[in-house]
């Protein structure tokens, strides 16, 4: 996937001078260039108070699809307030509009909106699922340190907890994912593989969040059956980089299993040693532990660029985390399930008949996020004179 990692990193170097160019501009003394997301407050505001959901954002029409889903279930659940959707991805900003059509705004440009349209009380929600380098950005810098003690201290602001914020959240999203896949982990020649997104930082305990999941569900499901890994964890990604370039070590399976027990390879090897099978006798079912079902979904963990790419499927590098799970599930000798909540291999660049369903698909775990708002809703509010 190095096509698209080189992309992603110039559309973020170059998204990042151009969204500098609109935040910065929005401040300028002739008042030339307008904030946009006033425009849109402007047209919508309907109460004293507003709901502002970050996420980090998508590029995909099924997944935006989602997001709809949660905005209308935030309006039902606070109907006396305005309901706003920022992404926190530059990224994604600058490649939305165009893949889409749909305008979307950062953090920075709604909170001014927000602030600037008089509303007496901001609320701030996360959709992120754990409480990473994200999310504390988005509370600590962009809410608290801009929005509540620089700009507008004078607002009343609720800032709503990530998805996995405590125990008890694990332990539903557990109950949710294990009731919606029931009759796959009802058999033990069945494993349910699902991919976070993770924090490369190794400082942040939220990455711990995946492997207190991954126990949950496995204390609900009869097999043990569901692995948990990430994208951009060290410990959890599908294979360790640190022994990427030493092929001596990828003949020993059982040292590897040994030595990096929280690998998803490992872990496939492990369940396969246990119960007792060959990998050829298990079907794996690739699941997005994400908000929303997209670029990593679609690409690191099904591999759609790569099969695009028109990539020879025996030239797969099990041992390169360069290719999707999918494929190296496949060279492992698993076989994956490709009828039921997959992406079809035969329409690879028409993702409407997408069946993958990440964490926002689920209404009970849309909850959760509204929960976590509800539980401050009466006297959860502050403002930044308590900080001055």
């Amino acid at each position: 996937m190095k096509s698209l990692k080189t992309l992603m990193l110039a559309t973020l170097v170059m998204g990042t001078v151009c969204a500098g160019f609109v935040s910065c501009d929005d401040d300028d003394d002739d008042g030339s260039i307008k904030n946009p997301a006033e425009e849109m407050v402007e047209a919508n505001k309907m109460h004293d108070t507003a709901i502002l959901l970050c996420t980090f954002g998508s590029t995909f029409n099924e997944s935006l699809g989602v997001y709809d889903e949660i905005v209308n279930d935030f309006k039902d659940a606070f109907p006396d307030a305005d309901v706003y959707l920022s992404f926190t991805s530059r990224t994604c900003l600058n490649r939305v509009a165009s893949a889409t059509g749909v305008d979307r705004y950062s953090v920075d440009l709604w909170l001014k909106a927000l602030g600037e349209a008089d509303y007496d009380r901001v609320a701030v929600q996360s959709l992120h699922v754990i409480p990473g380098e994200e999310y504390l950005s988005l509370m600590n810098t962009d809410v608290k340190k801009y929005f509540m003690i620089d700009w507008f201290p004078e607002i009343d602001v609720v800032r709503g907890a990530n998805l996995l914020s405590t125990d008890e959240d694990n332990e539903e999203v557990a109950r949710v994912l294990v009731n919606h896949y029931s009759a796959t982990l009802s058999n033990p020649n069945n494993i349910l593989l699902l991919m976070g997104h993770g924090n490369p930082d190794l400082n942040y305990s939220a990455n711990e969040k995946y492997a207190q999941v991954q126990e949950a569900m496995n204390a609900l499901a009869a097999n043990d059956n569901v692995i948990v890994g990430t994208v951009d964890y060290g410990e959890m990604l599908f294979w360790p980089t640190e022994i990427e370039d030493n092929p001596a070590v990828y003949t020993d399976t059982e040292k590897v299993v040994t030595d990096y027990p929280g690998c998803v390879y490992s872990q496939l090897m492990a369940y396969c040693a246990a119960k007792g099978v060959k990998p050829s006798d298990v079907t794996v079912h690739l699941v997005p532990f994400m908000s929303i079902a997209g670029d990593h979904a679609h690409n690191d963990l099904w591999g759609i660029e790569t099969i695009t790419e028109a990539v020879n499927p025996a030239a797969v590098d099990l041992w390169s985390n360069e290719f999707s799970w999918r494929e190296r599930v496949t060279a492992a000798g698993f076989k994956v399930a490709t009828d039921f909540e997959a992406h079809p291999i035969t329409e690879l660049d028409d993702h409407r008949n997408c069946k993958m369903r990440a964490l926002g698909s689920h209404k009970e775990i849309r909850n959760i996020w509204i929960n976590h708002l509800r539980e401050l809703w009466n006297d959860g509010w502050e403002n930044g004179e308590d900080y001055q």
